[in-house]
């Protein structure tokens, strides 16, 4: 919050502000104003930052799960006539989430959770970032294909792979790391990523059977992994849906919850503009 405030003030620059929109990478509740609560940043735990924005902007705000301002990114630039439909969106980057948008509005559950695909159980083992065994989170996620890639460099130091250099060179893995080796012809990195595609594949026909959606769009920064990672996830979705889903990266790339987040303000500012309106009175 240090950091936050003076960067939205310094972009505002004393200038009116119609309506805020921010995407957060974390639980939002449904309470008013929402709470919002993050496995990844340390503090970040029922954290009012609705109430705080409001406070210090003077202007109304929303705030969206980023995975549900990605999916009204994109939606927001499918054409007019084509946006009543069933999208589900998948962030694969530092966790796993999702998030749904039925006739092209968001459905959030009774209480904010629907769409935590990355909590979903595909194995027994494995630890979570929410404490829990073998969810999706544990084996899909950028942070999850990085160390697993390193434990597989480290478990047989025989085994030819350009992985061992970066390893000894910066003592840790990155995602990006594991693709870029994968692309060029790195066998152990291609087949870390091939298990995370596999997995996130899985997931993606649950889904794909339970929602029987029209898209199913892969963001976040894994998705921007090479077919090591893609040919697995679209075979395993293949393997299980009884018709063919559309499964496919994000159209807006990294930009997705950015552009949700402009139609969050958009909405923060409309909705602030009918509650000033005076009430027609019957004549």
């Amino acid at each position: 919050m240090r950091a936050l405030l003076p960067a939205a003030h310094g972009l505002v620059a004393g200038r009116p502000v119609a309506g805020v929109g921010v995407s957060f990478g974390g639980h939002v509740s449904l309470s008013a104003p929402p709470a919002l609560r993050s496995l990844h940043v340390p503090g970040w735990l029922e954290v009012p930052l609705t109430t705080r924005l409001e406070r210090a902007l003077d202007a109304p705000v929303l705030v969206a799960n980023d995975a549900e301002a990605a999916a009204r990114g994109e939606h927001a630039c499918i054409p007019a006539g084509q946006r009543d439909l069933d999208l589900v969106y998948l962030t694969i980057s530092t966790g796993v989430g999702g998030a749904l948008l039925l006739r092209g509005r968001p459905h959030r559950g009774r209480n904010g959770l629907a769409g935590e695909v990355g909590h979903i159980r595909l194995r027994d083992t494995g630890t979570c970032s929410c404490g829990g065994e073998g969810h999706l989170e544990a084996f899909a996620s950028g942070p999850a294909i990085a160390r697993a890639a390193a434990e597989a460099v480290r478990r047989d130091p025989t085994h030819p792979t350009s992985l061992r250099t970066v390893l000894d060179q910066d003592g840790a893995l990155t995602a990006r790391d594991v693709d870029a080796s994968a692309r060029g012809g790195d066998s152990l990195a291609a087949a870390v990523l091939a298990e995370a595609g596999d997995l996130v594949g899985r997931a993606a026909a649950m889904i794909g059977l339970l929602l029987d959606p029209d898209v199913i769009l892969v963001g976040g920064g894994v998705s921007q992994a090479g077919d090591a990672f893609w040919e697995p996830l679209r075979a395993a979705v293949r393997a299980d849906v009884l018709r063919h889903v559309l499964v496919r990266p994000a159209l807006l790339g990294p930009d997705s919850a950015l552009r949700g987040a402009l139609e969050l303000a958009a909405d923060a500012a409309t909705a602030a503009d009918e509650r000033r309106r005076p009430l027609a009175v019957a004549p």
